[in-house]
């Protein structure tokens, strides 16, 4: 028995719940199993730019952005079988205004005493402009990529584990790696540097170890097919806001 079926079983309690529902700062509406509001506060009202009436006996995903809409109608039908758990979600909906917005949503079921599911209470988070700033961060992100992986000299990024996450085109040519490949493999596996002496070269340890070989130093390096290639080599550290290692990068240029 949740708190829908045990404040419902009192009417002081569901007067008091009623109350909390409607004076809420937090958009919320409920549905039935079949996807239709049953009610919503005024909360949620402001949020969507619609009176009461307008939301009321409406299926939610008519408020929804059109490719949202299928996603919200499946996904209502298996929670309600409890097919699906639940989880937080984001949607975009539509405003009355004909302007979108995503919100992040929480829901829970509404059983009664029997404990059937009989619907979802829903509350709704506006997350517009962390989602504005997400998207711009990743349109930023893949810029960044194309034009790395479009760079003539060779270039491998590492996690803090010293496993792969990245390399250019460039730098499938030199290793004989494809990226697809080396995603997730040891660093040293991938590029095996070679210091003048002939001795392997642990990246990773002289990068976390602040042992960088910094600058452009003259180094071989074996491929994947244990041709030796002479390079120019040139690491960093890759540190977060924090100073703290993230990952490491490297930079080859064949001589």
């Amino acid at each position: 028995m949740n708190a829908f079926s045990i404040t419902n079983s009192f009417p002081e309690l569901a007067e008091s719940r009623r109350q909390l529902f409607e004076d809420s700062s937090v958009a919320i509406h409920e549905i039935d199993t079949e996807g239709i509001i049953r009610s919503v506060n005024q909360a949620e009202c402001d949020l969507l730019g619609y009176a009461a009436d307008e939301l009321i006996g409406h299926p939610v995903w008519e408020f929804l952005a059109m490719e949202c809409r299928e996603a919200s109608r499946s996904g209502i039908a298996k929670k309600v079988a409890r097919e699906q758990p639940i989880a937080v979600f984001m949607r975009e909906f539509r405003r009355a205004d004909g302007s979108y917005l995503w919100v992040e949503i929480h829901e829970n079921l509404i059983e009664n005493l029997a404990g059937e599911v009989i619907g979802i209470r829903t509350g709704l988070f506006d997350i517009t402009e962390r989602r504005k700033f997400e998207m711009e961060i990743q349109k930023q992100h893949d810029r960044m990529k194309f034009l790395l992986r479009s760079w003539t000299r060779a270039i491998l990024t590492a996690d803090a584990l010293g496993h792969v996450d990245f390399m250019n085109r460039a730098a499938e040519t030199l290793t004989g790696w494809l990226q697809e490949e080396a995603i997730g493999l040891p660093l040293e596996k991938i590029c095996r540097v070679r210091a003048e002496s002939g001795e392997p070269v642990d990246l990773m340890s002289c990068l976390l170890a602040e042992q960088a070989i910094c600058g452009v130093t003259r180094q071989s390096m074996i491929d994947r097919f244990g041709a030796s290639v002479s390079v120019n080599c040139n690491t960093s550290t890759i540190l977060n806001d924090d100073g703290v290692i993230v990952g490491a990068a490297v930079v080859l240029e064949k001589r």
